[in-house]
Formats: structure tokens, sequence, C-alpha cells
């Protein structure tokens, strides 16, 4: 069994068990309806690029999908940096995502080798200081994942990101392995109930985040991009909670929405994050079914994009402090 079905048996085996968090089949079937409405009014797909904060090299103009810039090592070493490094913004109130992502973009448009694998194995806090302008939070242990992947990179694919990437063979499955089995702090693994369960947000989301920038060319050409997942986070529980789709407990509601901590490796968090991935499978099979071909990431960002719209509105998401999300 491979990495992406290890993610989707272990989330089912939890969601079928959850306690704490549920599905509501009726909302989610009418949350479906009323995209699939949306959709059909839709003359644009959006796509990753067309977010200003990040920062992209690619000449998507080009129609030769063998054009060297669909094998440019920039964009590839920015999405590493900026995916070791997207993970736990809510200890400070004031941050987001598109915080990190412009910071990084400014970094690298100021300077072509800053995220170059010898570099990173040497960050310290003043120089994500230097990039950012700003403190984050958990900063050391940012740091460490950082160094962790510049001397991966050096150790074992020559330094380069390329290498690391084309060392799939162009397959997402293998290319998730690959990044969990060398970058130590993208191992995002628990244990539920005595079984070992399997989310890796962020080796998913590196791959998929490759995909979007190349447009499935060259460096972003995956064979079975169809078989990621959704990338199990803060913000796509938090709409799908406001959308009805997902139920929490008394218990877990009272947590959540007094912004108290939900403990990491707790049966709380990890059915808010199993059940997560199981609503979005479904969401996916009804688009597909009713001819809107859609990948598990793109329902993914579509919500994530819903949620970030909605910021002000939406009751509060979970408070986990961990590394993987």
């Amino acid at each position: 069994m491979d990495v992406l079905e290890l993610i989707r048996s272990s989330t089912k085996y939890v969601s079928d068990q959850s306690k704490h968090v549920t599905i509501n089949e009726d909302a989610l079937a009418k949350e479906c309806d009323l995209f699939l409405e949306e959709n059909k009014k839709k003359k644009h797909k959006e796509i990753w690029a067309d977010n200003e904060f990040h920062y992209c090299d690619v000449d998507r103009t080009q129609k030769d999908a063998n054009h060297e810039t669909y094998y440019s090592e920039s964009t590839a070493q920015y999405i590493i940096v900026m995916d070791a490094l997207n993970h736990c913004f809510w200890p400070d109130e004031s941050l987001e995502y598109h915080h990190l992502a412009r910071g990084l973009k400014q970094a690298i448009e100021k300077d072509a080798h800053v995220f170059d694998a010898a570099r990173l194995s040497q960050v310290t806090p003043a120089t994500l200081h230097q990039w950012f302008g700003r403190e984050l939070p958990n900063i050391e242990e940012r740091c460490r994942l950082l160094r962790e992947v510049g001397d991966a990179l050096t150790q074992h694919f020559g330094g380069s990101i390329k290498e690391l990437i084309l060392s799939a063979n162009h397959n997402a499955s293998s290319l998730v392995d690959i990044v969990s089995r060398y970058f130590w702090g993208f191992r995002d693994t628990s244990i539920y109930k005595g079984r070992q369960i399997f989310l890796y947000k962020r080796a998913q989301i590196f791959v998929g985040d490759l995909w979007g920038a190349y447009e499935g060319k060259g460096l972003g050409k995956f064979k079975d991009i169809d078989r990621l997942t959704m990338f199990a986070d803060y913000r796509v529980p938090q709409i799908l909670r406001h959308m009805n789709v997902l139920q929490y407990s008394e218990e877990l509601s009272a947590l959540v929405d007094s912004k108290k901590e939900v403990a990491v490796g707790s049966e709380m968090e990890l059915e808010i994050r199993a059940v997560t991935v199981q609503a979005v499978e479904r969401m996916r099979d009804i688009f597909n079914k009713n001819h809107c071909s859609l990948l598990a990431l793109e329902v993914d960002w579509m919500l994530w994009g819903r949620g970030e719209a909605m910021l002000d509105t939406l009751p509060p998401h979970h408070r986990t402090f961990t590394i993987f999300y």
C-alpha cells in the first residue's frame, strides 16, 4: 500500500469511528449543488499563480511542455521553503499565509540564491527576521526545519531541488514518500486508538503547489496528481463547519469556540483532520459524477479561498500547536 492509499485508508478508519466530528450528508450535498450552480457561471478557472503573493518565474505562455521554463529551479526552491514554514500561524493573530508567501517572494526577488541548499543549511532566527521583518511563532523550530531541508538536499540530491523532484519520476505518490523520508519535519503521522494515521499535509501540498505553479508541466508534471487528498489544516474544517458539513460534539465545540487549544495528537484533533479529508473526498466524488472534473486538491483550494474571503464572519478554527500544519 503506497503512502496516498495509507492516507485515505487511515483517515477513513478515524472517520468511521469518530465521536467528536461527523459529516452532515444533507448539508454536504446541498453545498455541492450550490457550487455546481456557481461553477456554471464561471468563465475563468483560477490557477496557482493568480495569487499575487506567490513567487513564480515560470513563463506559462510557452506552449512546449519541455521548454526549460518548466524546469526552473527558482520556483521549486521557493515552494519547498514556503511549505517547510507553512504551519501554525495562529499564535500570532496578525499573521496569515499570504504574509509568509509574500515575504519569501520578496526575499528571492532580492537574491536569486537565497534559497539555495547551502544557504538553507545556515538559516538562523536572524535570517527569518531579515526575510519577513517580523517575529514568527516558534521561530527556532522553523529554522531547524529549513536547515533540515538544506542538509537533506545537499547530502542526498547534490543540493538540487530539481534532482529531488525528478527522482520521483513524475509520480506524486513517490514524491510525497521521498519528501517525508528525507525531511523528517514533513512526517505528519499520529496514533488513533492504537493505529497509525497518515496525513502528510505539507508533503502533499508541496506536490500540489508544484503542479499548480508549473501548470502540470516539467517539474510540476505528475501522472497521478488525482490521487492527492486535500491538505488537512485549520481553514478547511473551519469553513466546512460554518457550512454545517462538519458537526462537532458539544465538548469539542466548547473548546474551539472559546479558542482553547486542542491537544496535538488527541482524538479530537485527529478526528477534525481525518473527517475533513473524508468530507472533501465525498465532495470531489459528487462533483465528478456531475461532470465537474475536480481534483481533491482543487476542492481544497476552493474551500480554502472561500474561508480566506470570509475570515471576519467565520466561527473560530481549532487551535493546535504543531509543526505539521
